[in-house]
């Protein structure tokens, strides 16, 4: 009898250590989880991004489109495109491709097939000024109303989980300059939702998901290869946050303009706007 009840016990203590069927932390107000997010923006991290997208009405990619990126990364804190190393993984009507892309803040590379190409200082320079003198963008107000979906641990930080829908009219808003720079005539209409992971002790984001649908104004079709609309799936998982992160381009030299890569892609039957 007395060995059941010391084993109860200790079964007992191995529940409460493993923390199964409960949290220690408690509840927190999403909105206001969400508002602390906002107020703690990630300056530095390690980053690990998955996207998918599968494009309506473009018969040369009938398959989802899916591109994987993993590595550090720096803000560009409103003033210029972010510092980023990542390793880059995709694929795209059954073929895998790898590499690598890598921003400086002053110039882009990327490595692919063997091949090193970059966008060019001058060009990076343009979109630099661009993003300094650009509205600021809000991601915290894409947030609808917010709900508590329980707790997890992302990015090595136990964080509160967060859904919401996405508010149409926000995300349009801040997608507007973005659509104007790439020669549509209007921003596209999104809908879908939005999911937060917020840490319980550094109330940063830890993970994002995002799940929407993107409409493609019928007058910009032709301009995206015949795209109607485009299912997106994101999701983004961060750690090591506000820690030094190292950049480094690409080895090898011999960096050829992207605009090669472009005219390759062309030719293959990808469309590429070359600008």
């Amino acid at each position: 009898m007395r060995s059941r009840t010391i084993l109860a016990i200790l079964l007992v203590a191995i529940v409460n250590a493993t923390g199964c069927g409960g949290s220690s932390h408690e509840t927190v107000n999403p909105e206001a989880m969400l508002d602390a997010a906002a107020a703690h923006p990630i300056t530095s991290a390690q980053t690990e991004l998955d996207l998918r997208l599968q494009l309506s009405g473009v018969t040369q990619l009938p398959g989802p489109l899916r591109i994987r990126l993993e590595g550090p990364y720096v803000s560009g804190e409103g003033r210029q495109i972010p510092k980023f190393d990542w390793r880059m993984t995709a694929s795209a009507l059954g073929f895998p491709v790898g590499g690598s892309l890598v921003s400086t803040g002053t110039n882009a590379y990327l490595s692919v097939y063997g091949d090193n190409y970059e966008v060019g200082s001058d060009a990076v320079a343009s979109a630099n000024q661009r993003i300094a003198t650009a509205p600021p963008v809000h991601p915290r107000s894409w947030f609808g109303r917010a709900r508590v979906d329980g707790d997890g641990n992302e990015g090595g930080a136990d964080c509160e989980r967060i859904s919401a829908p996405l508010r149409r009219d926000a995300v349009v808003r801040d997608l507007a300059p973005l659509a104007s720079s790439l020669g549509l005539s209007e921003a596209p209409s999104v809908s879908g939702t939005a999911r937060a992971c917020v840490g319980f002790d550094d109330r940063v984001l830890h993970e994002l998901e995002i799940r929407a649908l993107v409409g493609v104004p019928p007058a910009d079709q032709a301009t995206l290869g015949g795209a109607r609309s485009i299912a997106l799936d994101l999701d983004l998982v961060v750690s090591e946050v506000g820690e030094p992160q190292r950049i480094t381009i690409p080895a090898g030299g011999g960096f050829r303009p992207i605009r090669d890569l472009a005219l390759t892609l062309n030719d293959l039957g990808v469309s590429i706007p070359l600008g």
